[in-house]
């Protein structure tokens, strides 16, 4: 069994990715040995024995038919995250305050991307919201395609807050059905505490935020962004567009 986790970076893809792996023992792909994102390139990788059988690993890539035709040609499963927006921004945000920026100006292309505007910013800075309009449509955009592409096997992150074996049951039902205790162990051991004490690199960069943090940490400018820059594909996401004024009403006392 091979299995490709594809969706927007902050969206669950490590936590997904964990769960089908211990389901179903199969191994972390990464680093030099993970496929890349263009379908030649991906088939001469498989080629090259660089996505064996039994193997897993997760891609942030925009969708492309060619190459979802390949990835199921192998044939491997494809499996997407989804996650409320709001949400994903705002730990996108904190996981590029903790990113090491020498992980980025190693290379070009990584000193020059957009996102270093928000390094060692407060989460309302001017630049943080230029960021949030100017740069983050990508995302919405990559998570959109492939929820909608009817080539992935969808799973919303905040399906796996509420009930993690639940929605493992359900998604492997699609894969290959499994013994509900096995699902039930691999939620155990994919514990964030736990995954941060198996995997080190992860420590840093695993944040496990809770659903809905986002109503207190963004404030009217950053709602007044995702409404006029994003609304459409928010509604499409299958989520709530949020108004500025919704934020104001919670700061008086009442619920929003």
């Amino acid at each position: 069994m091979r299995i490709v986790v594809v969706a927007p970076p902050r969206s669950g893809n490590h936590w997904v990715k964990c769960l089908l792996s211990r389901v179903y023992e199969l191994q972390w792909r990464g680093g030099d040995r993970k496929a890349i994102a263009r379908a030649d390139e991906y088939r001469e990788h498989v080629a090259g024995g660089g996505f064996p059988d039994n193997s897993i690993f997760h891609q942030h890539c925009r969708f492309r038919s060619d190459l979802a035709d390949a990835i199921l040609e192998t044939p491997a499963h494809l499996v997407t995250v989804v996650r409320n927006p709001y949400d994903a921004f705002l730990s996108y945000y904190h996981w590029v305050q903790v990113r090491d920026p020498r992980e980025d100006e190693a290379s070009e292309r990584g000193a020059a991307r957009p996102r270093s505007r928000m390094i060692g910013r407060a989460i309302d800075d001017p630049e943080v919201l230029a960021f949030l309009a100017d740069d983050y449509g990508p995302m919405l955009m990559k998570a959109n395609d492939w929820l909608h592409s009817g080539r992935a096997l969808v799973v919303r992150f905040e399906d796996l807050n509420r009930d993690p074996v639940e929605t493992m049951q359900r998604l492997t039902d699609q894969i290959a059905p499994v013994a509900r205790a096995t699902i039930e162990g691999a939620v155990e051991t994919c514990r964030l505490e736990n995954v941060k004490q198996q995997r080190k690199q992860l420590s840093r960069t695993v944040r496990h935020g809770q659903v809905g943090e986002s109503k207190q940490a963004l404030g009217p400018e950053h709602l007044d962004i995702f409404r006029r820059e994003y609304g459409e594909q928010i509604r499409s996401l299958g989520y709530e567009v949020r108004e500025p004024a919704a934020v104001a009403t919670a700061a008086g006392g009442t619920e929003a």
